[in-house]
């Protein structure tokens, strides 16, 4: 058998820290009810009701002082352990924020010469047309659960506004409308025509 020859100098010695303990929490409000089961969490309040799973996550999960309140704990974490804990109770938190007050997303035409003409039809499928002078049709599907509609021109010219609970479904609609007309083999600098999120509020603006 082969021996096995190390050094014990401190750069050839990889230590990684734990914590044994580590506890996020996160308060629930009083018009909203939170269940975990299984790592599967619901979120339920006055504008509808969320649902997430966990399970990728082995982390104990459960809530305590009546239901009040979101217990996430982690035995012996590194630190990447630590920080997945936090980021759990932060899309907890964004659930609950959804099913209280909504989440809305204004866009915003840009456009220095070719205006940019842009229709909703009933399915929910933004068709994108004269970007840059195009004569292709772009058409992007908006997520389940996200409504869109078109704002006054008398009031706001050239605005969509995106509107649901579920802040992943809403960023990810937004993102693909202003991804489908981006400027290629252009200068970016000159060139800025586009949709771009003008806003980022509340549905239900709380008193």
């Amino acid at each position: 058998m082969g021996t096995v020859t190390g050094s014990n100098s401190a750069a050839d010695v990889l230590v990684v820290m734990r914590k044994i303990h580590v506890v996020e929490t996160l308060d629930v409000p009083e018009d909203v009810k939170v269940t975990v089961k299984r790592r599967l969490v619901t979120v339920t309040g006055k504008r509808g009701t969320l649902a997430r799973s966990f399970r990728h996550d082995r982390y104990d999960m459960f809530m305590d002082k009546n239901g009040r309140r979101l217990r996430v704990e982690a035995w012996f974490a590194k630190q990447a352990d630590c920080a997945t804990c936090k980021t759990i109770t932060t899309h907890v938190s964004n659930m609950i924020k959804g099913v209280s007050v909504g989440f809305k997303y204004k866009m915003r035409f840009a456009y220095a010469h070719f205006p940019i003409n842009v229709t909703i039809t009933d399915d929910k499928v933004v068709e994108i047309r004269n970007f840059l002078g195009e004569k292709f049709v772009r058409r992007v599907t908006v997520r389940p659960g996200v409504g869109i509609e078109r704002t006054d021109p008398t009031k706001v010219k050239d605005e969509i506004v995106l509107t649901g609970n579920n802040l992943e479904e809403v960023s990810r609609s937004a993102a693909d409308i202003h991804q489908s007309i981006l400027v290629r083999a252009k200068d970016i600098r000159k060139f800025l025509d586009g949709i771009y999120v003008s806003a980022k509020e509340a549905v239900d603006v709380e008193v």
